[in-house]
C-alpha cells in the first residue's frame, strides 16, 4: 500500500509540472531574407488556442509542457515543435512550394489567390531569383517559370539579357511577339528591364492567357510579365547589406588549329584547286619545331587576347520599415562586371578598350497613410549605366576570321617591342592586340529615370468595398556615346633572317592623336495616365463579388525616331473586369478593354477585346469534403478554362500605317567643291484600311494540392492569329516602292505547360523539389506568300521562322565526277555555276529532278531556332543554418547553324572538324568524314553561306546546371546583439553544360545563320555574404 501511495503522489508531481503554464515568447521571420513575418500565426495543437505575431514579427503564448505549437503564415511551408522547457523560440518559416492554396500572383492592376484564380498565372518570390549571380533579371527566370521560354544570345558585359518569350511564338513580326512588361503597373521596355536591380523586386507573374491579359488589350496578344517591387512594412528599421564578388570564365573555349596544323591544310587546300602549295617543306618544319618563332610565328590569338577569368562585383543596401502611417524602402546597388579581354589600352591617358559593363541603381518606395480612408504612394528609381567595348570591333570575330589573320601572320610583339602587322593579309592591318591598344573604345552610357506618383481613395462611405485609384507615371531615357578612336600608329615587320625591321607599307612613322566623337543614342519620354475604381466586397461570406474599371493613357516621345521625331505616339484604354466567387468553388472573371492607338486611321484605331475565365473548385464541394479520405488527402482540386481575344499594334513599317510618309534620303552632292545635302523619298506606300493584328486564345487547366506536400498546375493552349501585320509577298516588285503592312497573314500556336512540386520536412530537415515543363508548336496558315512554283518552296504550312536550304545526301564521288564529265545520264545532279564539283564536295537532292541544283530545290530543313520544349528540374533543402538550391535547365527540339567565318574554310581559322575533312585517302579507306574537302574558294557548293543545307543545320539540345546556391546562416546566439542575421553563401551560374552536337564549338543558345562570333556566353562562380541590422 505504502508503494501505490508513493507512485500515486509521483504520478501526481509529473501532471502538476507538466500542468502549470508559462510564457513562450520569440521571433517569426523569413528563412531566406530574415524579415519579420507580420501576422503569422501561432496555435496550440488540438487546443484552438493562440496568437498572432506583431508589426516587429515577435510573439508571446501561454503554453504547457508536452503541448505542440504549429507555426504558419500564407505562402509558407508549416512547422510544428513540440515544448519541453523553452521559454524563447525563434522560428524562420521557408516560402511554400507545395501547400500553396493561398499563395499571392500578382495579375494586370491587382492580386488573386491560387485557389480562386481563373487563369493562366505563373509566379516566383524575388528571394528564389537573387541566388543568381547575373546581371538581369531575364537570365534569372529560366527554367523556373511554366510557359517562359528564353535563349541567351551573348555574354557581352552590359548586353548578355537573355530574350524570352511567353509560350512560344505566333506572330510573323519579329518584334510583335515580345510580351507587355508592367513594373508596379506601369509599361517597361526590355532594355529597363535588364537594368532592374534584382533586390528591389518582390515577386514576378506571367500572365498567358487571355482572361488575365485582356485587361491590356492591344499590348496582351504575347503575355505579360508582372514585376512588384518591395515596399516598406510598418516596424523598426530593418538595413539588408548583400556583398558579392564573382569569377567569370567561358562556358566553351574556341580550340583552333596551329601554324605547323594550318599550314598543311592551306597546301591541301591549294592542291585541290589546281594550285601551288603555299609552303614548303622548311617552312613546315620550323612551324613544327618553333625554330623561327618570329620567321614563323604559332600564334593562338584567342590565347593572346583573352583572359582565363574576369571579374564581377555586386553590392547592394537597403533599409525598409517606417510607422503606422509613413512606410518606406530605400534601396541603392552597385554592379560591375569586367570584360574577358587583356588590358591592352594604356592607363595612362584613359584609353580603355575592354569591354565592361557599370551599373548604379537607386529606388525609393514611400507609401503614405494620409487618413485612414486616402493613402499616397511616390515611387522614385533611377539607374546609371556604362557600356564599354572595343572601337568599331567584335574582338571573338576577328579571331574567327581568316581573312584578316592566321596563326602564323606575325608574332605577338617585335623582339623590340614594337607592334607587328599582318604581312600575309589584304590591307597589313596591324595585329588585334596593335589594334586594341590603340584603336580606342565606345562607351555608351545611360541614364533611366522613373516617378511613380499614385492614390487610393477608400469610399466606404459611399458603399463599402468600393475604392479609387489614380497613377502618375513619368520616365525618361537618355542614351548617348562616346568614341575615342585612332587610326595613325606605327607597326613593323621583323625579318629573323636579317635582322631588319620593315615599316607598315602605310608608311605611318608616328601615333596619331585620338578623335573624340558623339552621338545620342536614345532619347525618348514616357508619360502615363491611370485612374480607375475598384470594388471588392464579400456578401454573406458566401458571395464575393469584385469589379474595376480602369482608364489608361500613354503618350511616347522618341526624339530619335527619323521623320517622326518628337511627335507622340499615344495610346488610350478603357477597361472593365467582373468577378464573382461563391463559396471560392464557382469562380467567374469577365474582362474586357477598348483599346486604341493613333498608328492606325482615324476610323480603325480602336479595338474591343473581350475575355472570360471560368473555375470549378471540386474541392470546395461538400460531397468532396464528405469523404474523410479526400477531405485529407486533397486540398485543391480546380479545373478552369478561359478564353478571349487580344491584339498588337507590333510591325515593322512607318508609324503611321496607314499613310504613306516621307523618309530621310541618301543625299546628294551640289557645288565645286561638292558636300552632302540631305533629302528625302518617298516612304512605303500606306494601307488606309489597316487596323488590329488579333488573336483568339483558349486555355484550359488543372490545379491540384495532394498529401499537404505535392501541388501540381497543368495548362493545354490553343493560340489564332490572324490579321497578322505583314507585307504581302504576292505583289510584284515591279511596282518600284513599298508597301506597309496589311492586315492578312494567319498562324496557330498551341501546347502545354505546367509544374510539379514537392516538399516535406524530415526531423530538422526541409526538402522541397519542383520540376518545370513547357511545349509550343506552332505553324503558318497564311501568309499572302508569292505562288511558288513548287509545294515545298512554300513557307504556309510550316512552323514559324522554318529554316529553307538543300538536303544533303552525301559527298560527290569520284564515280560521281566521272559520270558527270562523260555526260552519263544517271549522273548526279550539279549546280548551276561556273565552279565545276570535285570529288568530296557536298551533294544535295534534286528535289524537282531537272539535272540542276538550284533555287527550286531548296526545301524545309531542320527545326525553327527558337526550341519548342523546355524543361527545369530545382531542389533543395534547409537544415541548421545550412541551405541549398539546385537548378537544371534545358531546351530540346530547335535547329541552329553556323556559316562564314565561324565554320568554313578559308573563312574562319582552321579548327579540329576540319581535319576530318574528305580526303581521298579517307574515301578509300572507308574513314569516316565529317567535313567536306577543303577549298580556298569562298563560291563552292561547300558554302554554307552560299549553300545552306541540313549538312550545315543540326538538331540540338543541351541540358546545363544553370544555378547552384550553397549557404549558412550564423546562429542567432553567436551574432552581436545589432546584428539580426549573417548567411555566407556561394553561388553559380552555367556551371557546365551538356549538348548534342560536337560539329560546332560555339555555345547552344547562338542565333543560327551567324558567324557564332557572339561574345562568349559566361560561366560564373560568385561569393557572397548577407547581413541584416
Amino acid at each position: 500500500m505504502k508503494r501505490v501511495i508513493i507512485t500515486f503522489l509521483c504520478l501526481l508531481c509529473i501532471v502538476q509540472a507538466y500542468s502549470q503554464s508559462f510564457t513562450i515568447s520569440g521571433t517569426i521571420t523569413d528563412r531566406e531574407s530574415n524579415e519579420p513575418l507580420i501576422g503569422a500565426g501561432i496555435l496550440v495543437k488540438g487546443v484552438g488556442r493562440g496568437t498572432i505575431t506583431d508589426m516587429d514579427g515577435k510573439y508571446s503564448l501561454e503554453v504547457k509542457r508536452g503541448e505542440t505549437l504549429v507555426f504558419s503564415y500564407v505562402g509558407y511551408q508549416s512547422t510544428e515543435i513540440a515544448i519541453t522547457n523553452q521559454r524563447t523560440l525563434n522560428i524562420s518559416l521557408t516560402v511554400s512550394e507545395a501547400n500553396n492554396l493561398n499563395e499571392v500572383l500578382v495579375v494586370g492592376h491587382g492580386s488573386a489567390k491560387r485557389i480562386t484564380l481563373t487563369g493562366a498565372v505563373s509566379g516566383i518570390q524575388a528571394s528564389e531569383l537573387r541566388r543568381v549571380p547575373t546581371s538581369n533579371l531575364q537570365n534569372t527566370l529560366a527554367g523556373k517559370l511554366p510557359g517562359f521560354f528564353s535563349q541567351q544570345r551573348s555574354g557581352q558585359p552590359g548586353k548578355d539579357a537573355s530574350d524570352f518569350f511567353i509560350r512560344g511564338v505566333s506572330s510573323l513580326n519579329s518584334d510583335g511577339n515580345k510580351p507587355l512588361i508592367m513594373v508596379d503597373d506601369v509599361e517597361y521596355s526590355y532594355e529597363q528591364l535588364s537594368q532592374i536591380n534584382i533586390n528591389e523586386i518582390e515577386s514576378i507573374s506571367i500572365l498567358k492567357d487571355a482572361s488575365t491579359t485582356a485587361i491590356y488589350g492591344i499590348k496582351g496578344a504575347n503575355g505579360v510579365l508582372v514585376v512588384k517591387t518591395r515596399r516598406g512594412l510598418e516596424g523598426k528599421p530593418q538595413i539588408n547589406v548583400r556583398l558579392e564578388s564573382g569569377i567569370q570564365t567561358p562556358v566553351r573555349t574556341p580550340k583552333f588549329l596551329n601554324s605547323f596544323e594550318t599550314a598543311q591544310l592551306v597546301n591541301e587546300a591549294y592542291a585541290n584547286d589546281g594550285m601551288q602549295p603555299q609552303f614548303d617543306e622548311s617552312d613546315l618544319i620550323a612551324f613544327r619545331d618553333h625554330t623561327d618563332p618570329y620567321g614563323h610565328p604559332d600564334v593562338n590569338w584567342y590565347d593572346e587576347i583573352f583572359k582565363k577569368i574576369a571579374f564581377q562585383e555586386n553590392v547592394n543596401v537597403d533599409i525598409s520599415g517606417g510607422s503606422k502611417r509613413l512606410k518606406y524602402f530605400v534601396s541603392a546597388g552597385y554592379f560591375s562586371q569586367n570584360g574577358m579581354v587583356k588590358d591592352f589600352g594604356s592607363k595612362d591617358n584613359g584609353v580603355n578598350s575592354n569591354y565592361f559593363y557599370r551599373r548604379f541603381n537607386y529606388r525609393t518606395n514611400i507609401d503614405f497613410d494620409v487618413t485612414d480612408n486616402l493613402n499616397m504612394r511616390l515611387d522614385v528609381s533611377s539607374r546609371f549605366m556604362n557600356i564599354n567595348e572595343p572601337c568599331n570591333m567584335n574582338a571573338t570575330g576577328e579571331i574567327y576570321d581568316f581573312s584578316k589573320m592566321h596563326p602564323y601572320s606575325a608574332p605577338v610583339m617585335n623582339p623590340n617591342g614594337t607592334y607587328a602587322y599582318l604581312s600575309d593579309t589584304e590591307g597589313y592591318k596591324p595585329t588585334l592586340n596593335a589594334r586594341l591598344a590603340n584603336e580606342g573604345y565606345k562607351r555608351t552610357r545611360r541614364n533611366d529615370n522613373n516617378i511613380l506618383y499614385g492614390a487610393t481613395w477608400k469610399m466606404d462611405f459611399l458603399t463599402q468595398g468600393l475604392a479609387a485609384n489614380f497613377r502618375l507615371a513619368y520616365s525618361s531615357i537618355d542614351e548617348n556615346n562616346r568614341q575615342a578612336h585612332r587610326s595613325s600608329y606605327p607597326t613593323y615587320r621583323y625579318n629573323s633572317s636579317t635582322d631588319v625591321y620593315t615599316i607598315n607599307p602605310n608608311n605611318v612613322y608616328e601615333y596619331g592623336t585620338y578623335a573624340i566623337t558623339s552621338g545620342t543614342e536614345k532619347a525618348t519620354k514616357d508619360l502615363n495616365i491611370q485612374a480607375s475604381l475598384n470594388y471588392a466586397r464579400v456578401f454573406n461570406e458566401d458571395h464575393d463579388i469584385s469589379s474595376m474599371f480602369l482608364y489608361n493613357r500613354q503618350s511616347t516621345t522618341n526624339e530619335k525616331d527619323g521623320a517622326v521625331g518628337g511627335v507622340p505616339a499615344n495610346f488610350e484604354g478603357y477597361t472593365l473586369t467582373l468577378g464573382y466567387k461563391y463559396k471560392s468553388k464557382y469562380l467567374l472573371d469577365v474582362n474586357m478593354a477598348y483599346n486604341g492607338t493613333d498608328r492606325f486611321g482615324r476610323d480603325n484605331r480602336f479595338g474591343f477585346f473581350p475575355a472570360v475565365g471560368v473555375g470549378y473548385a471540386i474541392s470546395e464541394e461538400s460531397f468532396f469534403k464528405d469523404v474523410d479520405w479526400l477531405e485529407k488527402n486533397i486540398q485543391l482540386l480546380k479545373v478552369r478554362a478561359s478564353y478571349g481575344v487580344v491584339g498588337s499594334d507590333v510591325t515593322s513599317g512607318n508609324r503611321y500605317l496607314y499613310n504613306q510618309v516621307y523618309q530621310t534620303g541618301d543625299g546628294y552632292y551640289f557645288g565645286d567643291y561638292p558636300g552632302q545635302t540631305p533629302s528625302y523619298k518617298e516612304g512605303d506606300l500606306g494601307t488606309p484600311h489597316v487596323t488590329w493584328e488579333k488573336a483568339k486564345k483558349f486555355d484550359v487547366g488543372l490545379d491540384m494540392n495532394l498529401f499537404d506536400k505535392i501541388s501540381l498546375t497543368v495548362d493545354y493552349f490553343h493560340d489564332k492569329r490572324y490579321d497578322q501585320l505583314v507585307s504581302r509577298g504576292d505583289i510584284p516588285v515591279i511596282i518600284g516602292i513599298g508597301h506597309s503592312p496589311n492586315n492578312i497573314a494567319e498562324t496557330i500556336n498551341q501546347g502545354f505547360d505546367g509544374q510539379i512540386s514537392y516538399q516535406d520536412r524530415f526531423g530538422n530537415f526541409d526538402f522541397n523539389t519542383n520540376v518545370v515543363f513547357s511545349y509550343a508548336k506552332n505553324k503558318v496558315k497564311y501568309k499572302a506568300e508569292a505562288q511558288q512554283k513548287y509545294s515545298w518552296l512554300a513557307e504556309t504550312g510550316k512552323p514559324l521562322n522554318q529554316p529553307f536550304g538543300y538536303k544533303w545526301v552525301g559527298y560527290y564521288t569520284p564515280e560521281d565526277i566521272v559520270k558527270i564529265q562523260s555526260g552519263a545520264k544517271d549522273a548526279p545532279a550539279v549546280p548551276y555555276t561556273d565552279i565545276p564539283v570535285q570529288a568530296g564536295d557536298l551533294k544535295y537532292a534534286d528535289l524537282n529532278n531537272d539535272g540542276t541544283i538550284d533555287d527550286f530545290d531548296k526545301g524545309a530543313i531542320g527545326k525553327p531556332n527558337l526550341p519548342s520544349t523546355t524543361l527545369g528540374w530545382s531542389f533543395g533543402g534547409y537544415w541548421k543554418g545550412f541551405s541549398f538550391n539546385v537548378l537544371f535547365q534545358g531546351s530540346f527540339d530547335y535547329s541552329f547553324a553556323i556559316n562564314g567565318t565561324g565554320i568554313e574554310s578559308f573563312k574562319s581559322q582552321f579548327q579540329p572538324i576540319h581535319q576530318k575533312r574528305w580526303t581521298q585517302e579517307k574515301y578509300e579507306k572507308g574513314e569516316g568524314i565529317e567535313f567536306p574537302r577543303l577549298t580556298s574558294n569562298p563560291s563552292t557548293i561547300n558554302s554554307a553561306s552560299t549553300y545552306m543545307s541540313d549538312f550545315w543545320l543540326i538538331n540540338a539540345w543541351y541540358i546545363r546546371l544553370k544555378t547552384i546556391d550553397l549557404g549558412y546562416q550564423l546562429p542567432k546566439t553567436v551574432l552581436p546583439k545589432f546584428v539580426d542575421n549573417i548567411r555566407f553563401y556561394v553561388n553559380a551560374y552555367n556551371l557546365f553544360t551538356w549538348t548534342s552536337y560536337d560539329k560546332y564549338q560555339q555555345d547552344p543558345e547562338i542565333k543560327t545563320n551567324t558567324a557564332g562570333d557572339a561574345y562568349m556566353n559566361q560561366r560564373v562562380v560568385n561569393f557572397g555574404v548577407q547581413l541584416s541590422f
